[in-house]
């Protein structure tokens, strides 16, 4: 009987911040974005995908970043 290999699935894991806007007098300020990634970059979570929901009148308040990164067996 000949041995046949399994291809291996790799796992990830997936988590979620929240990067709210500053709100001033005047405007609107962005969440301070590099630092966030590069935060979470050094902790091993490689950026998936950046959403801004849409609040209730339309505008959105924050960003949300999900991270990803390989599961550990």
């Amino acid at each position: 009987m000949d041995y046949v290999e399994k291809p291996s699935v790799t796992k990830y894991e997936y988590k979620s911040v929240e990067m709210p806007f500053r709100f001033g007098v005047l405007k609107q300020g962005t969440p301070d974005i590099e630092k966030t990634l590069n935060a979470e970059g050094d902790k091993g979570w490689r950026l998936r995908q950046i959403i801004m929901p849409a609040g209730a009148t339309g505008q959105s308040d924050k960003m949300i970043a999900i991270f990803e990164r390989e599961r550990k067996a």
